[in-house]
């Protein structure tokens, strides 16, 4: 039987390491090591799964984070919902800064959205468990 949008997103809950909303002080990480983060505000659950929410202020400027020449197109794009980053390192994670709502999540406009799944944290090795 088919799972609803609820028990899946129940089901990514269930799985979360990382609180749901940001309780300490704490820095994120790719698996490489790069720093791409300060803190969080919450972990928005989706049809599409879990992701961290940043404000600009907390994500981690400079050289370690690129937006893809083949990604440019989306600044300017009233159509795309989101412009693309990743991480100029071998871990290459999405980082994504939302442009527009959507209906099968709760992101914010201006926001920034990593997957927990990409991520580490001075604090917790592992955010999300693995479907086993």
């Amino acid at each position: 039987m088919k799972k609803t949008s609820e028990e899946i997103k129940q089901g990514y809950r269930k799985r979360l390491i990382l609180p749901e909303f940001c309780k300490e002080e704490m820095s994120f990480f790719t698996k490489s090591k790069t720093k791409v983060a300060t803190n969080y505000i919450r972990v928005v659950i989706g049809d599409r799964g879990p992701y961290i929410e940043f404000s600009e202020d907390m994500i981690v400027s400079g050289p370690n984070i690129i937006m893809p020449k083949s990604q440019t197109w989306r600044v300017k794009n009233g159509d795309c919902y989101y412009i693309e980053y990743r991480t100029d390192d071998c871990s290459n994670v999405k980082i994504y800064k939302q442009k527009r709502p959507v209906y099968y999540a709760d992101y914010k406009i201006g926001l920034w959205y990593i997957s927990p799944f990409d991520l580490t944290s001075n604090i917790y090795t592992t955010l999300i468990k693995e479907l086993t």
